[in-house]
């Protein structure tokens, strides 16, 4: 699939972008070969986290004063866009480790030097509340006790980003960010999945655990604009509304998956003959297929270069980003995200009966884009409905999208 051209948003010199993008696009064939090996260890191979370091892909939104390069935000979708043809569990976890170093771009100063003052490659995984999982104030920051689920890059990581509801009296919990250290926790091998299995997303485990508040950010502080961070690193990166534009990292993955899916189905169906002997690459059903699947996958890709790019011109414009800009833009994720589905399901059929094994490599695309917009921050139903109810009047709250709780929202 020739696919569409990449975005150079945010950047004046394409040189470094360009080089990141032909760095993703060379590791595709090692990354696809190694991919159901990868599968079945239910982790990231070792040369390829080492092969994303030497690259400096990790660092792509880390503060330029710590060795970082501060790239725009539409890179991440690019990146996903080839990375995700070769291997989707390993683009996840690049996605979500890179990711974790542009949120920590915001935080405070005194935060992130014990990050990176004395490892400016400190990698940061992230975790969401798992069952029983709690967060209690007290005197200088807060405890944490419990489970938390789903930790990307949980292997590779130093730190790990607890999201936390902490209680408020009278009041809905206040979403953070929470900070541990790789020692203060427990690994719970529990990741058993049919997609994304290569992630190895296990849980962990705290007992009662001390954070400081200063490893603590509110999700309010990351609302666009000014952020604790943004003082000291100037970049508009740091200054984007995360929970409004911040999930292309998952729409480009689904972007990823359904690219390879294409590549593999074409390169397959170009040789193979059907059990009666007709060429397939001369079925104009086949032709149909990709043409329609191939446009849904340069569709969605289209949809959030241009969502990046409306967010960085705001961005840089210093203007007011409007709570109906922030739900059209996860509508648009949870809509890619089901283009990317669509895609790989209108190929299914050509699959035929050797599509069902394991070691498929479409047959994993399948499952890979099934997981990959099964995200909460993905699910159509939950962002179509927020986009509705703003679009009609309906009072709407989500502290994480929006900081402000209308006055009849319940308490």
């Amino acid at each position: 699939m020739g696919g569409m051209a990449s975005s150079t948003a945010g950047q004046s010199d394409p040189g470094p972008r360009a080089r990141m993008i032909e760095r993703a696009r060379a590791m595709v064939p090692a990354l696809r070969e190694r991919a159901y090996q990868a599968e079945q260890d239910r982790r990231m191979p070792d040369v390829t986290h080492n092969e994303f370091v030497e690259a400096g892909f990790y660092r792509l939104f880390q503060p330029a004063r710590y060795g970082g390069f501060e790239m725009d935000l539409a890179l991440m979708v690019d990146m996903c866009a080839e990375l995700g043809r070769g291997c989707a569990s390993s683009t996840w976890l690049f996605s979500n480790i890179a990711s974790q170093s542009w949120i920590a771009g915001m935080h405070y100063p005194e935060t992130q030097e014990e990050l990176w003052g004395d490892n400016p490659e400190a990698l940061i995984a992230s975790s969401y509340p798992g069952p029983g999982a709690k967060a209690t104030a007290v005197d200088g920051g807060v405890v944490v006790d419990g489970t938390w689920s789903f930790a990307s890059g949980i292997d590779q990581a130093d730190w790990n980003s607890l999201q936390i509801m902490l209680p408020r009296d009278g009041a809905p919990p206040e979403a953070r960010f929470a900070l541990i250290l790789k020692s203060e926790f427990e690994v719970v091998d529990d990741w058993f999945v049919n997609g994304l299995a290569a992630t190895g997303s296990r849980s962990l485990t705290v007992r009662e655990v001390f954070i400081p508040e200063r490893r603590t950010l509110p999700a309010t502080e990351m609302h666009g604009g000014r952020s604790p961070g943004s003082e000291y690193n100037p970049n508009p990166l740091y200054r984007l509304p995360l929970w409004a534009i911040g999930v292309k990292l998952f729409s480009g993955i689904a972007i990823g998956i359904a690219r390879g899916a294409i590549e593999v189905m074409e390169d397959e169906l170009r040789t193979r003959r059907s059990v009666g002997a007709v060429a397939m690459n001369e079925l104009q059903s086949v032709h149909l297929r990709l043409a329609e699947a191939s446009a849904e996958v340069d569709a969605a890709w289209a949809l959030m270069l241009a969502d990046c790019a409306e967010a960085t011109a705001l961005i840089e414009a210093e203007a007011d980003i409007s709570l109906d800009s922030r739900v059209r833009w996860r509508r648009n994720d949870a809509f890619a995200g089901k283009l990317c589905m669509a895609a790989v399901e209108r190929l299914y059929p050509l699959a035929g009966g050797r599509g069902l094994g394991l070691d498929s490599a479409f047959q994993r695309s399948w499952r890979d884009v099934h997981a990959a917009t099964a995200q909460i921050t993905m699910a159509w139903d939950i962002c179509a409905t927020n986009y509705g109810k703003v679009r009609m009047g309906v009072p709407f709250f989500d502290p994480r999208v929006w900081p402000f709780m209308p006055t009849d929202a319940p308490v």
